[in-house]
């Protein structure tokens, strides 16, 4: 099973999710999930990018890490207040 990651980025740092209450220190949460049968992972970290954030975005892709078998995009989603 592939998975998904995407960070999404502007000048005023990395936007991150507050969906849990005591997030682990110095770590943060992004947009992740794995990719569903016949689907490809740009097709997934867009809708979960969509999903978790709101945001529609057109992600790069970075790197794959093999070990966890993820693919990794990086979004840079301009001006927003995070």
């Amino acid at each position: 099973m592939k998975y998904i990651l995407n960070v999404l980025y502007n000048d005023k740092g990395i936007y991150r999710l507050k969906r849990y209450k005591d997030l682990i220190k110095r770590l943060i949460q992004v947009p992740c999930k794995k990719v569903d049968p016949g689907k490809t992972s740009y097709q997934a970290v867009c809708r979960e990018t969509r999903e978790e954030t709101g945001l529609q975005t057109a992600p790069v892709y970075l790197t794959m890490d093999k070990g966890f078998n993820c693919d990794f995009y990086i979004t840079d989603i301009g001006e927003r207040i995070l």
